[in-house]
């Protein structure tokens, strides 16, 4: 073999590895993201006792019918077995007030406005 022949023969072993590397390189996946998590029952349940808290904590008992809070007020509609009610609705409710239902939005948190909508949705439903 010639030094040509042999320089030439490094030359394309290189440029098949740096191929062979690009393409591993480009079929190789992306770094894995975590996926999200899902709620768990636990968060699902603590949301839930915060929400009915924020319930019974902000007055919606003295005005709003919904069993599972013991609430029996008549001013406001009843929550029992309603089931028009979907937690975009209620979180708009409670947040800007409609009529004689006043707004808590300057009152309660984003959080606190969040789980009372989830804890109505689902008490209505029982």
């Amino acid at each position: 073999m010639s030094v040509t022949s042999a320089a030439g023969a490094a030359r394309l072993g290189l440029a098949t590895f740096c191929v062979a590397t690009a393409m591993a390189m480009i079929g190789q996946p992306a770094a894995a993201q975590p996926a999200p998590q899902a709620p768990s029952a636990t968060d699902d349940a603590a949301k839930l006792a915060k929400g009915r808290d924020v319930f019974n904590n902000y007055g919606c008992a003295s005005c709003h019918t919904l069993a599972d809070a013991g609430a029996t007020g008549g001013v406001g509609p009843s929550f029992d077995g309603d089931p028009n009610l979907s937690h975009d609705f209620v979180v708009d409710r409670v947040t800007n007030g409609q009529g004689p239902m006043p707004s808590f939005g300057g009152q309660m948190t984003p959080e606190e406005i969040d789980a009372v909508a989830a804890y109505v949705v689902h008490a209505a439903k029982k």
